[in-house]
């Protein structure tokens, strides 16, 4: 546009020149003579006006380049700081589940330890239940028996006792 612009001045400058400058050996003609039109300085204008707006165009489409970008490196940035953040977290939860990994394994081993020991207890359980079981079965007849243990204990002792007096 600025070429143009440049263009025309110079034609229309060159037109205007060359009209006043210069002098004819012929008579002139009686038809109109070619000048520059008056409406070229609305045209010129007009080219100046879109220069001038081309321009305040462009510092626009800078201003808003350089603030899409500053926008651009801060979002960058964010990300990164983001992914860095959550590639922490990653590390601490695989850390974490690793430890839970380790807890679970020991907690099964323990569970199977107990289950077991509950087993053997449970067993033993049984076989003093059957033990006691044949303690009250038998305590009648055990009880008896000692009764009358004693009872003979006593007579054999009445009877030795009874010969030392006879004796």
């Amino acid at each position: 546009l600025k070429k143009a612009l440049d263009r025309l001045a110079k034609y229309y400058d060159f037109a205007q020149t060359k009209s006043a400058g210069s002098q004819r050996q012929t008579p002139p003609v009686p038809q109109m003579e070619y000048r520059p039109s008056k409406g070229a300085s609305g045209v010129m204008e007009l080219l100046e006006k879109l220069i001038t707006d081309a321009r305040i165009l462009m510092n626009d489409a800078k201003t808003s380049e350089n603030n899409a970008q500053t926008a651009y490196e801060q979002m960058i940035a964010n990300t990164n700081d983001s992914v860095n953040a959550l590639s922490q977290e990653i590390l601490a939860k695989r850390k974490a589940h690793g430890k839970a990994h380790k807890d679970l394994s020991q907690a099964q081993s323990d569970h199977a330890d107990t289950e077991a020991e509950l087993e053997g207890l449970a067993k033993y359980d049984g076989d003093l239940h059957q033990d006691c079981d044949y303690l009250l079965k038998n305590f009648d007849v055990r009880q008896t028996a000692r009764s009358q243990e004693i009872e003979a204990l006593q007579q054999a002792k009445q009877i030795l006792s009874g010969a030392a007096l006879s004796g």
